[in-house]
């Protein structure tokens, strides 16, 4: 067993393929496979369940990941400390927020002419707590719900992990300004019945609704996109419709101001949909200037928007 193989397994398992994985860690799917497969017959079980839906990891393969991360992280964490040409990064990983990313724009413009690499990337939340616990990311950004609170919660838990409050917000639903429910003060999800649902993971809508509700309005059965534009373009061509918290905090000139916010009502007919939006980082962790600097960026933002933080 060697360190490369350890970080192949911990690629693939993040990526959910070995295809995306491949790409990610810059090896070819051939080798990346004969290097997994290898390991495998070395540990004497499967640490992969290969089906046509994609890669799944086994239960004796939970546990081996676990422990592989911890042992992983140590040596990253030895070969960060004691390099001698140790180069600083700034990485964050974010929910498809456009504030997040517009901060994170800014921070890289004021630290241009500094020695840092920058990496932001925008993913579903289980990989955002992901980044963060193995150290790909310094900040994570998402949001706690009263539906995904508790399992959220002892994920971050689980993975010495702490949520830090930013702000309150409320579930909107996302529709291009030409859409036929365009001009309503709210909407029902009675009302969105019609029309496709978009989103980038069919997951994170347990996040908004109850196993109930999701099966009741067919909302399992979304278009899934890998992109904003590809997103974007669905909501207008074929009058589409996605969630969203209502936090943006985007300026005139963005692309987005063809698309407009409508308030959400619950099943009940009430407009309460209420989420708390924070930040996640490693417990115990000393936050560098770089990251209270993007925490304030992000907070500008959110007040330009129209939010109290």
């Amino acid at each position: 067993m060697t360190l490369q193989q350890i970080k192949y397994v911990i690629g693939v398992a993040s990526c959910g393929s070995f295809n995306k994985a491949s790409e990610k860690l810059y090896i070819s799917q051939p080798s990346l496979t004969s290097s997994v497969h290898d390991l495998e017959d070395e540990l004497g079980f499967a640490i992969f369940k290969r089906t046509s839906r994609g890669t799944t990891v086994t239960e004796r393969g939970v546990d081996f990941l676990n422990e592989a991360k911890e042992l992983y992280q140590r040596y990253e964490g030895i070969v960060k400390k004691y390099s001698v040409h140790e180069k600083k990064t700034f990485s964050v990983s974010a929910l498809y927020y456009a504030f997040a990313r517009k901060a994170f724009i800014q921070i890289v413009k004021d630290y241009s002419g500094t020695d840092y690499d920058f990496s932001f990337g925008e993913k579903k939340a289980s990989d955002v707590i992901d980044d963060v616990a193995e150290g790909k990311s310094d900040i994570g950004i998402l949001y706690l719900s009263e539906t995904n609170r508790e399992a959220i919660s002892k994920h971050l838990e689980s993975h010495s992990l702490q949520f830090h409050h930013l702000t309150e917000c409320n579930a909107f639903v996302y529709l291009h300004k030409n859409h036929p429910l365009a001009k309503k003060q709210s909407l029902s999800l009675d009302e969105l019945t019609p029309y496709r649902f978009v989103t980038f993971d069919t997951d994170d809508v347990k996040s908004f609704f109850s196993d109930d509700v999701i099966e009741k309005h067919a909302l399992d059965k979304a278009i899934t996109v890998a992109d904003r534009s590809t997103e974007l373009d669905l909501l207008e061509k074929l009058n589409g419709y996605t969630f969203l918290s209502g936090v943006f905090g985007e300026d005139q000139n963005d692309p987005t101001e063809s698309f407009v916010l409508i308030p959400l009502k619950n099943p009940d007919g009430k407009i309460s949909h209420s989420f708390e939006l924070g930040y996640i980082t490693k417990i115990g962790t000393h936050m560098d200037n770089i990251c209270l600097i993007y925490i304030d960026a992000i907070r500008r933002f959110l007040n330009i928007a129209g939010f109290t933080c």
